[in-house]
């Protein structure tokens, strides 16, 4: 095991007293490095050397314990200092203590020096550990970007320099002042109520609210608060950053997100309308897919954003019509196996139009596989089951309710019953169980109607 190095400064005129001592601490495990000084001059000149303890006879012919003890206090006051003597009145020892000595040892009950230097050590070690803490506390608290400060009793009662920039006001003024004073009058209860909160919860979960300078300018900011001991007496410490700047870029953000929605909005919408212009016996189909769609999509409890992505794909999912020639669209009559054939393209026209958009959502996706069934039997790829976007198969279902309820050139509008039996007799089929379960719920059982 390895054993402790002690570096120890000894004021003794006498060289066996000083040895004695030594040795008790030898064998309590200690490898003792000393330095043994009788006078003044030599005792400031070891001090240079930081010894860990020092030992001081309190009686020496030229030089005394407390005299050596003032001088330590004032060079190195953190360095421990034992009283050695062979008598020492309780007066004198008393002096001793007050003075700064850490204690005193009898030379004949040196038995008592270990625990005493133990003791002195960890004292020792303490006081760094806390002078260290502090020291880094206060730089923290000078230099910190953030405004900290220390309420008792609704009251600050220590503040950074950063705060008294922040808040226009100085230390002199804002000692000693309610801290609500400095808060939107439309804030105070909500932080009142964060404030309760944490320390009673022991967490520092970080709010907002609306501070007020002292020239009236108002000013977000980000604030965790905790409960800390101040002199002696439960206080707040807060930590407040400015985040003004943030919530203006967070506003501009939004501004450009919702012009940019309605922009888009309005592309997708236009698209829309071009493909009703070719094909006018089916203007409004794309909007009521859309409207089903979703519908059945909040009922399964999707998440929004992938509704949103089906809302946006259903209501251009028919753009590949703009190819399709206008009387292949409106022919009154059955179609040829040809005009069959070139209807069907429009799954994969839509999605090479839209497939350069870079949506959030696969949207380009979702349009392609729009009319692909679950038995494989669907186009233009031929998918199945599950390798079939979910969003394509609950459109799928959409399309195909709507288009059947709905007037058609060749054939008038079957019903929303005919539509539903449809979608029900080729459950598991053609199209997904349990989306054809939901819509025939929203229609029997909630009473959706397009």
């Amino acid at each position: 095991m390895k054993k402790d190095t002690l570096h120890l400064l000894i004021l003794e005129d006498n060289p066996a007293d000083a040895e004695l001592a030594v040795r008790e601490l030898e064998k309590e495990g200690f490898v003792v490095e000393w330095n043994l000084v009788e006078t003044e001059e030599a005792f400031r000149e070891a001090l240079n050397q930081r010894p860990e303890v020092i030992l001081a006879d309190y009686n020496l012919p030229s030089f005394d314990g407390l005299s050596a003890l003032k001088i330590k206090q004032e060079i190195s006051p953190t360095i421990p200092l034992i009283i050695i003597s062979g008598t020492i009145g309780e007066e004198f020892a008393t002096e001793c203590i007050k003075a700064g000595a850490t204690d005193y040892v009898l030379k004949d009950k040196l038995f008592r020096l270990v625990p005493v230097i133990k003791r002195a050590l960890k004292e020792a070690e303490e006081h760094r550990e806390r002078k260290q803490a502090k020291e880094l506390f206060q730089k923290i608290f000078n230099d910190s970007p953030n405004d900290i400060f220390i309420v008792q009793d609704g009251k600050f009662k220590l503040v950074n320099p950063q705060f008294e920039k922040e808040t226009g006001y100085t230390k002199k003024e804002l000692l000693n002042k309610d801290s609500l004073e400095l808060l939107h009058p439309e804030d105070k209860e909500m932080v009142r109520e964060n404030i309760i909160k944490n320390l009673k919860s022991g967490l520092s979960a970080p709010f907002e609210f609306r501070g007020i300078r002292k020239d009236g300018e108002i000013r977000w900011g980000l604030e965790v608060v905790t409960s800390i001991t101040y002199q002696g007496r439960r206080a707040v410490l807060g930590n407040f950053k400015d985040v003004t700047d943030i919530k203006q870029v967070e506003k501009e953000l939004q501004q450009s997100y919702k012009r940019l929605q309605k922009t888009m909005e309005g592309t997708i919408n236009t698209i829309g309308n071009i493909v009703e212009t070719r094909d006018p016996y089916t203007a409004g189909h794309q909007k009521r897919v859309s409207q089903l769609t979703t519908f059945i999509a909040q009922e399964m409890k999707l998440p929004q954003d992938k509704i949103e992505g089906m809302r946006i794909a259903s209501l251009i999912h028919d753009i590949g019509k703009i190819s399709i020639p206008a009387e292949i669209l409106s022919k009154p009559t059955n179609l040829t196996k040809i005009e069959i054939e070139i209807i069907k393209s429009h799954p994969q026209i839509s999605h090479n139009i839209i497939q350069e958009i870079e949506f959030s959502w696969p949207v380009a996706q979702i349009v392609l596989q729009h009319h692909e069934r679950m038995d494989g039997s669907g186009y233009p790829k031929g998918l199945k089951g599950n390798d079939i976007l979910l969003e394509a198969r609950i459109m799928a279902v959409a399309d195909v309710v709507e288009a059947m309820s709905s007037h058609r050139p060749y054939r008038p509008a079957l019903g929303i019953d005919k539509a539903l039996e449809e979608i029900s007799q080729n459950r598991g089929i053609l199209y997904d169980s349990e989306i054809v379960d939901i819509c025939i719920k929203l229609f029997k059982e909630k009473d959706f109607k397009f």
